[in-house]
């Protein structure tokens, strides 16, 4: 049995990484050290570099949507490139759900709340888009314009430094799933001082028309390249 499901699926696992041509902006790290630029530089490649590690997606003050499935929050393992396992949070036809979902490849299956079997859905991506070199994370962190280095922070037992700036909605709207509207919203990056891999993402602003102005989304990622195996479920229609 296939299900259709909106685009908003990918959209709220969202695991992985801002990266086009990186913009050159204002603002400048600690003195003699890096500038916020090459820190998100060289975070685009050893980010792009990692082979597997572990999520958490979170949204706060977005919309619920009255159609289709809209995941509103995820938590569970990536293998790069192409294989998610999750729980998953969000609504059905404006109704909460919590379940579970797998992705491999093109192929995605979630597991029916009320029922207990795994059935495959049809969507237009799947989470591993997130750290997708052109469209993903990574290729969000190549348009944040106006870079500023604002301090330090530990993230999961990590020291990062946060680069914060603004991108186009539109650029950040595929990684999303939305529909774009107009102007900018604040990206602020978390990335590792020692290894330059990326620790957390967050977007606040209207991605979509309508959304709040402080609408928030947030993707964090732990467990950096720890073995990660996962198969089609058991059972999978």
């Amino acid at each position: 049995m296939i299900l259709s499901v909106n685009r908003r699926l990918p959209a709220l696992l969202a695991v992985a990484v801002l990266v086009g041509a990186l913009s050159t902006g204002c603002g400048g790290g600690d003195e003699g050290g890096p500038s916020p630029e090459d820190v998100v530089r060289e975070s685009i490649e050893a980010t792009g570099a990692v082979g597997s590690f572990h999520l958490t997606f979170d949204s706060q003050g977005v919309p619920s949507s009255k159609n289709g499935l809209q995941l509103l929050g995820a938590e569970g393992d990536v293998a790069v490139p192409d294989r998610v396992r999750a729980d998953v949070s969000g609504t059905f036809a404006g109704v909460p759900l919590t379940t579970q979902l797998v992705a491999i490849g093109d192929d995605v299956w979630i597991k029916d709340p009320l029922e207990g079997r795994w059935r495959s859905v049809d969507v237009g991506t799947t989470p591993a888009f997130l750290l997708d070199p052109a469209q993903g994370v990574l290729g969000v962190m190549r348009r944040v314009e106006g870079l500023e280095d604002v301090g330090a922070e530990e993230v999961g037992g990590v020291t990062t430094r946060m680069i914060r700036g603004t991108v186009d909605a539109a650029h950040v709207a595929p990684l999303v799933a939305v529909s774009p509207g107009g102007g900018q919203v604040e990206a602020t990056l978390w990335i590792g001082e020692e290894d330059g891999i990326l620790r957390r993402v967050e977007v606040k602003g209207a991605i979509a028309e309508n959304e709040p102005e402080d609408a928030l989304r947030v993707i964090e990622i732990s467990r950096i390249d720890e073995p990660v195996t996962i198969e089609p479920p058991e059972g999978a229609a």
